[in-house]
C-alpha cells in the first residue's frame, strides 16, 4: 500500500482549520477526552457541522456523506481533535449509522436520519450483558413478539450493562433474543428503542476513572414496534457483525493517540524541581521516540485496514483485529507515560477538566499539564476489554489468518 500522502491533503487540512477557527464557539471548545461531550454540545456542534455540508464526514457521499478519502477523515479527526472540539455521537456516525445505511429499510431511513444529521438524537449501543463477558451471543435479553389492536410489537425484558452514555441518550440500538430454540447466533434480532419508552431504567455506573458515562439498562415488558426492527428476524447476529468490523478502527482513536504523544512531548519540556528536562534524560527521550514510531506505525494501520474494508478484502477482518489490540495496547502505555512522566506528582489526583467546576481544591503543581492525565490512564484500563477483548481478538487472527 502506498503511505505517501495525497499531494492535495495540505489544502484540505488548511481548510479544516480555517473552518475551525471561524466556526467553533469558544465555548465549545474542551479539552480532549475519553468520554462524550455533554448532549448539548454535541448537538450543537452537529448542527456546525451539518450546515457546513459535514454532516457526517465519515459516510460516503451518496448516503448524504462528505465522501472524504481515510486520509482526509483522520485530517479532520486529528484537527478537531487539536482544536478542542466536541465529541461527536461516535455510536451513529461510525456505528449505527453505515449499518442503517445498509441495512435499514427506507422508512427506518427517514425516521432516524434526518434526526442525527440536525443533532436531534444521540444513540447509546445494548449488547453487553452481566454474565455474558465477551460471548455475546450468549445474551439472554428476550423480546417475545405479540399481536394487538395497536399492531404487531415485541415485549422486551432482560438487562443490558456497560451502557455508554445511556443516561443521555435518546435511542438506543439493541440486540434482543427472539428464538430460543435456535442455536444462539441464529436467534437474535437487532432493535431500535426510544429510551423514554415504558418499563426502561437507566442506573449509574461510577468507573475507576470517576466519571458516570457507563450505565446498567433495565427492560421490564418494554413494547417495541415490529417496524423498530432492522433487517429480518433472527438476522441480528450477522448484521451486528458488519458493525462490529467497524468498531475496530473506531476503537483505535488514532486522534486521541496523537494527542496524548502532544501531552507526553509537553510534558517531556516541563522543568524539573532539580532542573533540567525530562527530554534531556536518555531513558525517556528513548521511550518517547518509541511511542512516537508505534503511535505513527497505528496511523498506518488505520489507513491499510480502511483500505480492506473498502475494498471487501476478507482480510479486512483478522486485520481490523490485529489493529484493536496493537492500538488499545498503545493507548494504555502512552497514557501510563504520563503518569510516570509527572513523577512524584503523579500520584495526585489532579479533577478532570469536566470535572473542574466541582472541584473544592485549589490551583494544584502541574495542573495545567496534569489536569484529567490519570482519569484518561485509569479509563484505558479498559480499552482492551470493551469491543471484544484483546484475548477474542487475538483467537479471530489466529482462526482466520493461520487456520487454527
Amino acid at each position: 500500500m502506498d503511505f505517501r500522502p495525497d499531494p492535495g491533503l495540505d489544502a484540505f487540512r488548511q481548510e479544516v482549520r480555517h473552518f475551525l477557527k471561524e466556526c467553533l464557539p469558544a465555548d465549545l471548545r474542551v479539552t480532549p477526552t475519553f468520554s462524550r461531550s455533554k448532549p448539548e454540545a454535541v448537538s450543537r456542534w452537529q448542527k456546525i457541522l451539518h450546515a457546513r455540508g459535514w454532516g457526517a464526514p465519515y459516510w460516503a457521499a451518496k448516503h448524504g456523506g462528505t465522501g472524504w478519502t481515510m486520509q482526509q477523515i483522520l485530517v479532520f479527526d486529528e484537527e478537531c481533535v487539536a482544536a478542542g472540539a466536541p465529541t461527536l455521537d461516535g455510536m451513529m456516525h461510525k456505528l449505527l449509522g453505515p449499518l442503517l445505511n445498509a441495512f435499514a429499510t427506507s422508512e427506518q431511513k427517514a425516521e432516524h436520519l434526518p434526526a442525527f444529521f440536525k443533532g436531534e438524537r444521540l444513540w447509546c449501543q445494548g449488547f453487553s450483558e452481566p454474565g455474558s463477558g465477551s460471548d455475546l451471543a450468549s445474551l439472554r435479553t428476550r423480546a417475545e413478539l405479540k399481536h394487538d389492536e395497536k399492531g404487531d410489537h415485541y415485549v422486551v425484558n432482560g438487562q443490558k450493562i456497560w451502557t455508554s452514555h445511556g443516561h443521555e441518550s435518546d435511542w438506543i440500538f439493541l440486540l434482543v433474543r427472539t428464538d430460543t430454540s435456535a442455536r444462539k447466533q441464529a436467534g437474535i434480532s437487532f432493535l431500535l428503542v426510544d429510551m423514554t419508552t415504558p418499563g426502561i431504567t437507566v442506573r449509574p455506573i461510577r468507573s475507576i476513572d470517576d466519571a458516570h458515562h457507563l450505565n446498567e439498562t433495565f427492560f421490564d415488558n418494554v413494547r417495541v414496534p415490529v417496524a423498530n426492527r432492522i433487517g429480518e428476524e433472527g438476522a441480528g447476529w450477522a448484521i451486528t457483525k458488519f458493525l462490529l468490523n467497524n468498531e475496530h478502527a473506531t476503537t483505535a482513536d488514532l486522534p486521541m493517540l496523537k494527542h496524548y504523544l502532544r501531552q507526553l512531548h509537553a510534558l517531556a519540556d516541563t522543568p524539573l524541581m532539580g532542573g533540567g528536562r525530562l527530554r534531556e534524560r536518555p531513558e525517556f527521550a528513548v521511550k518517547l521516540a518509541r511511542l512516537e514510531a508505534e503511535v505513527n506505525a497505528v496511523g498506518m494501520f488505520v489507513q491499510r485496514v480502511a483500505a480492506l474494508e473498502m475494498a471487501h478484502d476478507p482480510q479486512a477482518h483478522p486485520m481490523g483485529s490485529m489493529l484493536k489490540v496493537r492500538a488499545t495496547e498503545l493507548q494504555q502505555r502512552i497514557t501510563e507515560a504520563h503518569v510516570e512522566a509527572l513523577g512524584d506528582y503523579g500520584a495526585v489526583a489532579y479533577p478532570h477538566p469536566a470535572e473542574a467546576a466541582a472541584a473544592t481544591c485549589g490551583e494544584l503543581t502541574l495542573q495545567g499539564l496534569a489536569r484529567g492525565l490519570a482519569n484518561e490512564m485509569f479509563f484505558r484500563r479498559a480499552s482492551t476489554i470493551y469491543g471484544g477483548t484483546s484475548e477474542v481478538q487475538r483467537s479471530i487472527v489466529a482462526k482466520l489468518l493461520f487456520g487454527l
